[in-house]
């Protein structure tokens, strides 16, 4: 499954500071959280967080029946790049919106613009029209999870809100387990472009449920934070990504503006040293980044592998998207359990772990092992994203400021998103690169799973380094406990 759109932070039980006391009020009853109109805006946020997902996993299944009829497959990985990137501008910009326009009219704006996205997506003539629809796709997802988020902590009192992230984590364990399925069935029956159209609907109610009960309130009209570096790190990566696509001497100048514009860009968003993963907020910045590359070089191309090189249908293919969400799912609850008593840092290097072998398992189906190995291999896989993906999250916010919570873990979540599309674009290069060198498919995807383990180890190499506390997100070169 593609990295969740920056996922919901997780709601564990386990988000409780080492360094600070415990919580002694009890959680809020259930029934709270569907009262009345805090009920409809509850029901309207699920039904937004479950088609983002849906359409999410839809699309990494019927990918490989949109090449069969689109071609193009030096663009395969920027269908998954272009949402990334997306994504990663638009998160602070709808903040920034939400905090000066209110959440009403920003969520007006958002559902057009992903409507937009969806329909252009459905009657895309080109990989490469579609390759911009899920740029738009990607501006409005990243919108939706900023107004999502900003709502819950807008709109919901303090003893709320962990029930309403709990509801938000768990909606995407429904999608993993009916959006593989329904792509499939979409692409063998009415065609692959319905399952941009199919969403659509959905929108509409959620709509319908949530704009009534929605805060208008405008906090601060004259709140001012930097906007630039994220488009311009967003644009950077962009260069550089597609220079990487179409290698040739006029592609080099391409990849040398891009790392020159996107560098200095990434240097002011993330906490210093974080390119060399310095203890503390540094090294969680750097490890988000690179588990989701990881996780996504390899699991953009995994159904594409499965159809192309090793037979399988859609159908059959799709089985892997369904069993990875499911196991990222047992792998987050588990990690919610233990996270109080347990080391950050080895946690992060067991679910890192996992996924070293899980890669290396799944590549085995470019040599034609047993078929089994793919599946069984990316499951594990998901049970390490399960693990390490909200420890990493976790380790910044217990590391974070009283009330700077949030601005601190915001390096954290925009690297995670940077890594979707620098992940899934480096994949995507290494197929093209094969395309046209003459190579197998097979060979291009080889280099995919091969970022995607690069990576992987090294968060492994640097999960001892995260943060434990505030002393350590200060720079302390104490050893993690």
């Amino acid at each position: 499954m593609t990295t969740p759109e920056p996922a919901t932070p997780e709601p564990a039980a386990a988000t409780q500071p080492a360094n600070r006391e415990p919580a002694t009020q009890a959680p809020a009853p259930w029934r709270e959280v569907f009262a009345g109109a805090r009920g409809r805006l509850t029901i309207g946020l699920l039904l937004l967080e479950v088609l983002v997902a849906i359409q999410m996993l839809v699309v990494a299944t019927v990918m490989p029946a949109v090449r069969d009829e689109l071609g193009d497959i030096q663009l395969y990985g920027w269908t998954f790049s272009a949402s990334g990137l997306g994504q990663f501008a638009a998160i602070p910009i709808a903040g920034h919106a939400m905090d000066r326009f209110g959440a009403r009219r920003l969520l007006a704006v958002t559902l057009v613009v992903y409507s937009g996205g969806l329909l252009l997506a459905a009657l895309a003539p080109s990989m490469l029209v579609l390759v911009f629809a899920r740029l738009i796709q990607g501006i409005g997802g990243g919108a939706i999870y900023a107004v999502s988020l900003g709502t819950v902590a807008k709109t919901y009192p303090e003893e709320i809100r962990p029930r309403v992230l709990a509801l938000l984590a768990a909606m995407w364990l429904l999608p993993g387990l009916i959006g593989p399925p329904l792509g499939a069935a979409l692409a063998s029956t009415v065609g692959w472009r319905w399952a941009f159209v199919a969403p659509i609907p959905v929108l509409v109610v959620a709509a319908v449920l949530t704009f009534p009960t929605l805060p208008d309130a405008i906090a601060d009209r004259e709140t001012r934070i930097s906007l630039l570096p994220p488009l311009v790190l967003a644009a950077g990566a962009g260069m550089f990504l597609a220079g990487l696509t179409d290698l040739s001497p006029w592609s080099i100048p391409l990849i040398v503006i891009g790392l020159a514009v996107a560098l200095p860009a990434l240097l002011r968003i993330v906490p210093k040293g974080t390119l060399v993963a310095r203890r503390g907020f540094p090294a969680a910045s750097a490890a988000a980044f690179l588990l989701s590359v990881s996780f996504v070089s390899a699991e953009a191309f995994l159904t594409l592998m499965l159809t192309s090189v090793n037979d399988r249908t859609l159908a059959e293919a799709g089985v892997v998207i369904t069993l990875v969400t499911i196991a990222w799912t047992i792998g987050s609850w588990w990690q919610s359990r233990v996270a109080v008593s347990r080391d950050l840092g080895g946690l992060v290097a067991l679910g890192s772990a996992l996924v070293v072998v899980g890669t290396l398992a799944a590549a085995g189906g470019l040599l034609h092992w047993p078929l089994a190995l793919p599946y069984v291999g990316w499951t594990v896989a998901g049970l390490g994203m399960g693990v390490a993906f909200p420890t990493i999250q976790l380790s910044a916010m217990n590391a974070a400021a009283p009330g700077e919570e949030a601005s601190e873990l915001s390096s954290v979540l925009l690297m995670d998103t940077l890594g979707v599309a620098v992940g899934a674009g480096l994949g995507g290069a290494s197929v093209a690169l094969a395309e046209a060198s003459g190579a197998q498919l097979r060979v291009g995807i080889a280099g995919a799973f091969a970022v995607g383990l690069v990576a992987a180890i090294l968060v492994l190499a640097i999960a001892r380094r995260l943060p434990v506390g505030r002393s350590e997100a200060a720079g302390s070169i104490a050893p993690a406990a």
